[in-house]
């Protein structure tokens, strides 16, 4: 049970504390709680806390959010990205935000190596596609991917050449990267459902369920090419974006 809520400023007095115990957004001082931050008191009468609420509380990574991160971690078929921020959204991200994006949720098209496609330090808009238990996200849609990279060589500024290709005008060194379609020109001001927000079409697979769903995918679609490639890269007939998809020659 809540005591009635009502707005206070840093410094306020909130409570006694022979009677609360100070919780969230509240400090204790000489036997009084005050009010560290502005925002709503809330007096839980029944476990005897003080806390106080944010008026705008920190924003919470939600399944369909486009978000921005940082690539900081890339080893077997996984990539590690610290999201810093969700699209259309001033608050800042509540806690260490780690999502990690399995080599099946990379790109539209099959991926041989995940390396060729994030490279440490890269910033990339994703997609979340799952929130728990660990946070997985997805750049296999074209308005997803890196979004600003620097050389691996000099650590400048990379400019795009094509759909895939990067080049640095300051050592013309070239290097392959999987892009957003608005690499070097962001789309910052349209709405996300315009960058594929709010939809999931995937459901994200832990590590080594790619490769068991490629030959699955491989068995039934014979020797040919689409089974060699699904053994390899673990995007087999099982994903549903390609589920009905026409078979290739």
């Amino acid at each position: 049970m809540m005591g009635e809520p009502k707005m206070v400023l840093p410094g306020d007095e909130v409570a006694v504390a022979e009677e609360y115990e100070p919780g969230e957004g509240t400090y204790e001082r000489g036997g009084l709680i005050f009010a560290a931050m502005p925002g709503v008191l809330q007096l839980d009468v029944v476990n005897r806390i003080a806390r106080v609420r944010a008026f705008n509380p920190p924003a919470e990574l939600r399944a369909g959010d486009i978000a921005y991160g940082v690539i900081d971690d890339i080893r077997g078929m996984m990539a590690t990205a610290t999201v810093n921020a969700i699209h259309g959204r001033a608050r800042q991200i509540s806690g260490e935000a780690e999502g990690t994006i399995h080599i099946s949720n990379v790109s539209e098209d099959y991926t041989e190596d995940i390396h060729d496609m994030f490279h440490l330090g890269d910033i990339i808009r994703a997609k979340v596609i799952q929130e728990e238990p660990s946070l997985q996200l997805t750049t296999a849609e074209p308005a997803l991917g890196v979004v600003r990279a620097l050389c691996s060589n000099c650590r400048g500024p990379m400019v795009r050449r094509d759909p895939r290709t990067l080049f640095c005008p300051r050592c013309e060194r070239t290097e392959q990267r999987k892009l957003a379609r608005d690499y070097g020109n962001l789309e910052l001001d349209v709405p996300a459902s315009d960058l594929g927000g709010g939809v999931v079409y995937e459901r994200p697979r832990g590590r080594g369920e790619g490769r068991e769903g490629g030959r699955r995918g491989g068995e039934r679609g014979g020797r040919g090419h689409e089974g060699r490639r699904d053994r390899r890269g673990g995007r087999g007939r099982g994903d549903r974006r390609r589920e009905h998809a026409p078979r290739r020659h």
